[in-house]
């Protein structure tokens, strides 16, 4: 089933491309309700303690396998991505095949990316989904520089992955006596990698995945591409947390030394990621750029909680990352609205839109509320999980994430002061919500204050893979400053 969860969107997408242009608005919501469905049941079936990995070899090629799999912490970010795009091709009015076959072929590699366990396969994947998401940036973005620094950026990141991935095959054989690029077994290999090499290992992975998370001082190209990128590929960049996943997969289990020896460097550069980008947010005149930084910033608290290393750290940088993809990706979808609408997204000219759009005003409050963490919100549960698990290894860290909370608050709030309740001379006239927004805006707000108040459906499963990852770090970790930080910092 789950080679079914990864192909049918391949299929849809070359499908897609025979189709008329009439049909294509409701093809692509069918299908791509479809993958949601299919993966809905695989989570099902997942808590219920179905495995769902499966393995072969290919002939010509022995040391690459197709060997996939599931755990709790790849089937959210995929339940997030196929939710995500659900939503999106209800909300929008698209009509042209071919970006409809892009985005259904990046599903495909969202979804075998996230269950690959073959390092070999990971990367394929990884490459597979920036083929759709240049050909939307080059043909259909509005700033051409934009796209080619997206490529520069990217194309520069797959390399030094791929040549990190080439030499951790080599160290396997010179352990093991087979070249292979299974996770799976680099993982359960507990033989000692000397500390040096696990550091270079690790800087080529997580600079790679730095850039496309993206971090400071690696995100000057994610503000622009946000901006000037048709809002599909908006959408999908918040949504798809390729990079964070990658740390999870890679980082932490396959260099456990490397990664407690620079944690203190890695918090430093996600703390100064999150006041950095939201200083910026905070001046910034342009809505979706400001939406952009302001995603930045979340970013860096994500990443900080996972390199905490504890349940907590982990589980709710996992959940802060679902919540993430779907407030912000509402907040896109909404800040399109206003484009389509007023012809602008710039603050300043927007005025009074509480009088002219009441129903569209209340759907960008609710989801603001999310955006700023409001307690009973999605947002909270992940951002406190991660302060807190901060707060356990250094006060000053916790204080200064969550100084974006506050900060994220005051323009966030402002924003939305400036929009819809400034009197102003505005030429907009009114408008009110269509059918097909106001369903796709539905089950955002519902899962807002679902999973804002009931947590623990998906909080629970990513807390148990939380203290797998976590066993999994202890038993290969060697250095014993790092065994003694990985001993003290267990959650209770």
């Amino acid at each position: 089933m789950l080679n079914i969860l990864i192909f049918f969107p391949l299929l849809v997408a070359f499908l897609s491309l025979f189709l008329g242009r009439g049909g294509v608005k409701i093809f692509s919501v069918v299908a791509s309700l479809l993958v949601l469905g299919l993966n809905l049941h695989i989570f099902y079936d997942f808590l219920q303690g179905v495995n769902f990995e499966s393995h072969f070899t290919l002939g010509f090629a022995k040391f690459f396998s197709f060997h996939i799999g599931v755990n709790a912490i790849s089937l959210s970010l995929m339940l997030l991505c196929s939710l995500m795009i659900f939503l999106s091709f209800l909300f929008l009015k698209i009509e042209d095949k071919a970006i409809i076959s892009a985005i259904f072929f990046l599903e495909f590699a969202m979804m075998g990316l996230f269950s690959a366990l073959d390092a070999l396969l990971f990367y394929v994947f990884w490459e597979f989904s920036l083929l759709p998401l240049i050909y939307i940036l080059g043909v259909y973005g509005k700033d051409f520089k934009a796209g080619i620094k997206f490529f520069i950026y990217a194309f520069a990141g797959s390399i030094l992955m791929l040549i990190a991935i080439l030499y951790q095959a080599y160290l396997t054989q010179q352990v093991l006596g087979i070249f292979t690029f299974d996770l799976e077994l680099w993982k359960n290999n507990v033989s000692v990698t000397p500390l040096s090499q696990q550091i270079l290992l690790f800087l080529a992975f997580f600079a790679a995945f730095a850039i496309k998370a993206p971090l400071f001082p690696l995100h000057t190209w994610a503000p622009k591409v946000y901006a000037n990128s048709p809002i599909l590929v908006s959408v999908m960049l918040v949504a798809f947390k390729m990079a964070p996943f990658g740390f999870l997969q890679f980082c932490l289990p396959l260099f456990p030394d490397a990664s407690v020896y620079l944690m203190p460097f890695v918090l430093v550069l996600c703390i100064v990621s999150v006041i950095y980008c939201a200083l910026i947010a905070f001046k910034t005149q342009d809505l979706k750029e400001l939406i952009a930084y302001s995603s930045i910033s979340h970013i860096g608290i994500m990443v900080a909680g996972i390199f905490t290393f504890s349940i907590f750290g982990i589980s709710g940088a996992v959940f802060y990352m679902f919540a993430h993809g779907l407030v912000t990706g509402a907040l896109f979808l909404l800040a399109e609205l206003l484009v389509e609408k007023c012809g602008t997204s710039e603050i300043g000219l927007l005025h009074s839109l509480s009088n002219k759009a009441p129903g569209f005003a209340i759907f960008f409050a609710l989801v603001l509320l999310a955006s700023v963490s409001l307690p009973l919100t999605i947002s909270f549960v992940g951002e406190f999980l991660v302060l807190l698990a901060l707060a356990k290894i250094n006060i000053f860290f916790a204080l200064s994430a969550g100084f974006v909370v506050i900060l994220g608050a005051i323009y966030m709030l402002a924003v939305f002061r400036k929009i819809f309740f400034m009197q102003g001379q505005s030429t907009i006239s009114n408008f009110k919500l269509k059918m097909r927004e106001i369903l796709a805006l539905i089950p955002i707000v519902a899962l807002i204050f679902y999973l804002g108040i009931a947590p623990n459906i998906l909080l629970k499963p990513l807390q148990d893979e939380a203290r797998a990852l976590q066993e999994i770090m202890e038993l290969r970790v060697v250095e014993q400053d790092s065994v003694d930080f990985l001993n003290g910092g267990r959650d209770e």
